[in-house]
């Protein structure tokens, strides 16, 4: 019998010590590395407690990898190109990464949908489906799982709607009513530089090509004609031309800031709150309140920035930019299929993008921390910063680490709860009125076809950003020099480059 209880006991024990090791294996948190965009003005802090959570209830450790917002595009490139790339890369667009998609560099998430519960169940919930085809590269395949957001155009026009009221002027409702206005506003203020723009003036552009019924700026130069059913080189129409003839219009009579071309963030900043800028182009969904409070420190009184209603422009559309659906993705690499975690890394994306849980973390943070349920809904703490909550002690996003890693999709509650009144009344009513332009579709370039455009684009973009600047300043003549433009542009491939995206289109629909 006391053999027969030692054997019993040996048993008992090896079982006891296995189930231990087992727990110990199973408490051993799984480690992704990602490339994170780090803001300068929020710096990535190890001890974020957002990344505790993710460990917490997920059992995943971050190993983070570190790049500059500011050119995060570059630094995806040279991430991807040096061969070392990370588990996930965060922020990306999806032409950002097309070529290497195409080249069996990245993984093609529609082949794995059926380890993404939460983001088809958010698919099918949001009608995205057709959304999501125009991923698909011309295999079929898409490689980026999608951020997603409502159709709220939410870069609009602004103004120094004091300014306008204390000199009696009318809300400009036409470009020509905007150039008026500022032309009498310079007179009235000389110093001031009334059209600014920040990044090299590519957002202004943007936002203008949609009043010419043109991509512009940092919209690209790709543009589907739905009239012709044909896709073009917006550079070589007539209505870039009238958009050429506008800016040259406006720079002439000085109310075009004439360092738009070059000036840094903080220079435009600071004509934004030091009362020279009269109008621009932004984002709009926090207010104006802390540009309005820094006028105010700067000696201008009363200094109020607006939401300024779209003008139409001088071929007489009204519109803004597009409003893609989906907004910046995740790519991984293909490399991840043979790594013993690739079903817990798309689990973990799948939990920590699409899952109610996981967006709820990323935006709101933890309940009892930073927010608390109501029967009106969530609402934050009062010692949490918010647009509505200026006097906070707690910034989330720097104590915490919350709303920067995977806050792809829009919390609709959440970025309601964040909108002053007035700017929520204002994009409502923008949505309503249809004011953002319809999405081209997609155009499903296959291998060849982009490495072939990637080189015709190596040999014209920098001649269109050139002569871009030399036409609004006037150092080029829309009358004399435009004949000679669009031979140049012609020599360095713009009509191969048509070629190629209406023959893909025909195959593609046929």
């Amino acid at each position: 019998m006391f053999k027969k209880a030692l054997i019993i006991f040996g048993i008992l024990s090896t079982l006891l010590i296995g189930c231990s090791t087992l727990e110990l294996l199973k408490a051993e948190p799984v480690v992704f590395s990602v490339l994170y965009n780090q803001r300068e003005a929020n710096p990535f802090q190890e001890d974020w407690l957002v990344l505790e959570e993710y460990e917490k209830r997920q059992n995943v450790f971050l190993d983070v990898h570190v790049g500059d917002d500011a050119d995060f595009d570059n630094e995806i490139t040279r991430t991807i190109e040096s061969g070392n790339i990370p588990d996930i890369i965060l922020k990306v667009w999806p032409n950002t990464i097309e070529s290497y998609a195409a080249n069996g560099i990245l993984l093609p998430f529609s082949d794995y949908e059926d380890l993404m519960p939460n983001f088809m169940t958010y698919v099918n919930e949001y009608d995205l489906h057709s959304e999501l085809d125009k991923l698909r590269l011309d295999n079929g395949k898409y490689y980026i799982l999608p951020g997603h957001k409502r159709k709220i155009q939410v870069q609009q026009w602004i103004y120094r709607r004091d300014i306008f009221e204390k000199n009696n002027l009318e809300i400009p409702k036409t470009y020509d009513e905007l150039f008026d206005s500022l032309v009498l506003l310079k007179e009235i203020y000389p110093n001031t530089t009334p059209i600014t723009a920040s990044w090299g003036g590519a957002h202004l552009f943007a936002m203008m090509g949609a009043g010419y019924g043109i991509p512009a700026g940092w919209a690209g130069t790709r543009d589907y004609n739905f009239e012709k059913d044909q896709w073009l080189f917006s550079p070589a129409t007539d209505s870039y031309m009238e958009l050429l003839t506008f800016l040259n219009r406006c720079y002439d009579a000085e109310v075009l800031d004439p360092s738009i071309f070059t000036q840094g963030d903080e220079d435009f900043i600071n004509k934004l709150t030091d009362g020279s800028a009269l109008v621009t182009v932004t984002w709009i969904t926090s207010g104006f309140s802390h540009w309005n409070e820094k006028l105010e420190e700067n000696g201008v009184p009363d200094g109020e920035w607006a939401p300024l209603p779209v003008p139409e422009s001088t071929i007489g559309i009204t519109a803004l930019p597009p409003v893609d659906p989906f907004r910046k993705g995740l790519v991984v690499p293909s490399r991840v299929i043979n790594e013993p975690y690739f079903e817990d890394l798309l689990k973990f994306l799948d939990w920590a993008v699409y899952s109610e849980e996981g967006t709820t973390l990323t935006t709101w943070g933890i309940e009892g921390l930073t927010f608390e349920n109501t029967p009106e809904g969530k609402v934050f703490l009062p010692n949490i910063i918010t647009p509505k909550n200026a006097s906070g002690t707690i910034e989330m996003s720097v104590e915490y680490g919350f709303d920067t890693f995977f806050n792809l999709v829009e919390n609709e509650e959440f970025e309601d709860y964040k909108k002053p009144a007035e700017i929520a009344v204002f994009l409502e009513k923008s949505l309503d009125t249809g004011d953002a332009t319809e999405m081209d579709p997609q155009l499903k370039l296959g291998p060849d076809a982009i490495a072939a455009a990637q080189l015709i684009n190596e040999k014209i973009d920098p001649y269109i950003a050139e002569t871009f600047q030399q036409f609004v300043k006037g150092e080029l003549s829309i009358d004399q020099d435009w004949d000679e433009y669009l031979l140049e542009i012609e020599k360095r491939g713009y009509k191969t480059l048509e070629e190629i995206w209406n023959s893909t289109w025909i195959e593609q629909n046929k």
